[in-house]
């Protein structure tokens, strides 16, 4: 008996436990389900309810019996018992239509013999996995056998539907002509799964390439990463298929006597897939991964790509000398040193003035470094918060050409204490700044190019680095 939670949840259990026994698998999971909705997680009710679930040998009861087999395993996870079923359950698995679960079923089973190889459940486990032998394969894999032996068998489809309908009526306990009758009849109005179920390797690598085709062109192409998901477009088929034969499915279970699923004689055999088809089928996998990984590292290294920049003041700008000590210059490289900046940055401040005038004409200050991550719209509302903190009043305000060193330029103009100013300001994923002027003559784009060719004169890039 499996270790338990609590002693409340006990008589749900055995309640639950005798109707597994008596083949009510629909009671079974009832009270299974009522008993740990009541008294939360117990390794014994997780373990009926796995095993009502996957004795109705059904698609959707085998996913439901891992859910409850892993709920168990979740709460009590060195449980003999659910580690040993567990085993049994995945490893009865189809290694091609269930990879995974028999991969889980292995690791469950690893997993018992490491912590109780002498058990009963290991060693039942080992007696069980000795008489099981070959599995037949799934309901599922048949069926796409047989959808596609008759796709391409040259036989129009509406004679081949009605041959199945008619071989399903004449022996009716035959759950895989039943299956077959079903799924030939949806096919005739189903053009798109047809066309993958006639040749669904070909089908496989064939999406698996327009997919990475499409995850490379996003980077290449400079696109934003949501449209990636456009990769998914290639799934339709996919989905639509299994859609359509999960459907023909549980029409034919509908259709059958309860309880039977005798094959009718002759039956032909299900081949399993031919090495070239298994090729195919792991080229597919690979190219989808392969191109994920690389679209996935391109972007990451675009989006966190940056300019570098050197910033050198010039010693003269049109006419006007380099203030090197002027009290402003030092208020500004003060005031760059308390704002909040990426550690790597580089902070550079100047002023510009005429001869023998007492005050700067031009103020140009800013960094260097990675902003890639600094959003422009933020950026630039600070800059227009700041002058409202120093009561300038608002006049104008635009946007401009950035020039040959891209990125965004916004100019506006105000007043402060009667004199006109002029903020020009830049920012791209190297370099931010600011250029102050004084007055000026009026015009948006003169004193914005007076903005574009003092950031060009002062920011040069960097020389690549030695290796």
């Amino acid at each position: 008996m499996p270790e338990n939670s609590g002693q409340p949840a006990l008589p749900a259990y055995e309640r639950a436990q005798a109707l597994l026994r008596a083949g009510e698998l629909p009671s079974a999971r009832a009270e299974a389900q009522a008993g740990l909705d009541a008294h939360g997680p117990h390794a014994g009710l997780c373990l009926v309810l796995g095993r009502a679930h996957a004795a109705e040998d059904a698609d959707d009861h085998d996913t439901a019996a891992e859910r409850a087999y892993r709920a168990g395993l979740d709460a009590f996870p060195d449980d003999l018992d659910l580690l040993a079923a567990y085993a049994e359950f995945g490893l009865a698995g189809d290694v091609m239509d269930q990879p995974g679960r028999r991969a889980r079923g292995q690791a469950a089973a690893d997993r018992l013999r490491e912590l109780a190889p002498e058990s009963a459940q290991a060693r039942r486990l080992e007696e069980t996995d000795a008489r099981r032998g070959p599995r037949p394969p799934s309901v599922s894999y048949v069926q796409r056998y047989d959808a596609r032996l008759a796709l391409n068998s040259g036989v129009d489809l509406d004679v081949a539907a009605e041959q199945a309908r008619e071989a399903a009526e004449a022996w009716p306990h035959d759950r895989r002509l039943q299956v077959r009758a079903e799924t030939l009849a949806a096919l005739r109005t189903e053009g798109l799964v047809r066309l993958t179920l006639r040749s669904p390797y070909r089908t496989a690598l064939v999406l698996s390439v327009l997919a990475g085709a499409w995850l490379l062109a996003v980077p290449a192409l400079g696109l934003a990463w949501p449209h990636s998901l456009w990769t998914l477009v290639t799934l339709v088929p996919v989905l639509r298929e299994q859609s359509v034969l999960r459907r023909a499915r549980r029409r034919a279970e509908l259709r059958m006597p309860a309880g039977y699923a005798t094959p009718a004689p002759g039956a032909p055999d299900v081949p399993l897939p031919t090495p070239r088809e298994r090729v195919a089928l792991a080229l597919a996998l690979v190219v989808v991964a392969g191109t994920l990984y690389g679209s996935v590292g391109w972007q990451r290294a675009q989006t966190t790509a940056y300019p570098r920049y050197v910033a050198t003041v010039p010693a003269a700008f049109r006419g006007m000398d380099l203030r090197a000590h002027d009290p402003i210059a030092g208020y500004l490289k003060a005031a760059m040193a308390d704002v909040p900046l990426p550690s790597d940055v580089d902070p550079f401040s100047a002023a510009y003035g005429e001869a023998g005038s007492p005050a700067p004409a031009l103020l140009v200050y800013g960094a260097t470094g990675d902003l890639h991550d600094q959003e422009a719209d933020d950026f630039f509302s600070g800059f227009r918060s700041g002058v409202e903190t120093v009561g300038g009043e608002y006049e104008d305000s635009w946007t401009a050409d950035p020039g040959r060193l891209g990125g965004s330029l916004e100019c506006f103009a105000f007043r402060q204490a009667g004199a006109e100013l002029t903020f020009c300001t830049w920012l791209d994923r190297g370099s931010f700044g600011a250029v102050i002027a004084f007055g000026g003559d009026g015009k948006r784009e003169a004193r914005a190019a007076t903005a574009r060719a003092l950031r060009e004169a002062t920011l040069r890039p960097a020389e690549p680095e030695a290796a």
